[in-house]
């Protein structure tokens, strides 16, 4: 077996509690489904096959199961205007606070995938995606020539697009 659940526990514990508390709002209810997102994770061990997904595949337990327990306890949630507005036409607004959980997860795992690029890779990724300059002004900060930072944006997310699927590379790129 490639992990351990100590090691995975270890690991993602922070991770899995904060993913758990962004959809519940609530701390006692993020330590519950905290233990049921390991305790979930302890029965289907052997069932990861890829240890470098493991976070990603702990983060998906942990927001189905925060979602569970909102359904199960029928919490109130605030309710941003638009989604009212969507309800109002018929659209599911369960399967949109889900798609919304499936893109805070995919940000986390873009956050974590930047940070193990080279640091001169991730500066100029995050400058121009994050900050939203322009390769001249990145050469400008960095002290650098336009081609090069031309040249590290191209490799930095070809090395993006090796560490994740494409659909994911789309919602990143967007």
């Amino acid at each position: 077996m490639g992990i351990q659940f100590n090691d995975l526990y270890q690991n993602y514990y922070q991770r899995v509690y904060h993913v758990a508390l962004k959809i519940t709002k609530d701390s006692s209810a993020a330590e519950d489904v905290l233990q049921e997102t390991f305790l979930k994770a302890y029965n289907k061990l052997n069932e990861v096959r890829d240890v470098q997904k493991a976070g990603a595949w702990l983060s998906r337990i942990a927001s189905n199961k925060a979602i569970d327990y909102l359904r199960r306890e029928k919490k109130v949630v605030l309710v941003p205007e638009n989604e009212i507005q969507l309800k109002e036409i018929g659209c599911d607004y369960s399967s949109s606070v889900e798609r919304e959980m499936e893109q805070i997860l995919l940000v986390d795992d873009v956050t974590e995938k930047v940070s193990t690029l080279p640091p001169k890779l991730r500066v100029v990724l995050l400058l121009n995606y994050q900050e939203q300059l322009g390769e001249k002004e990145i050469a400008r900060q960095l002290n650098i020539t336009p081609s090069a930072v031309k040249s590290r944006l191209h490799r930095a997310r070809k090395a993006m697009k090796e560490k994740m699927n494409n659909q994911e590379m789309k919602v990143f790129i967007a």
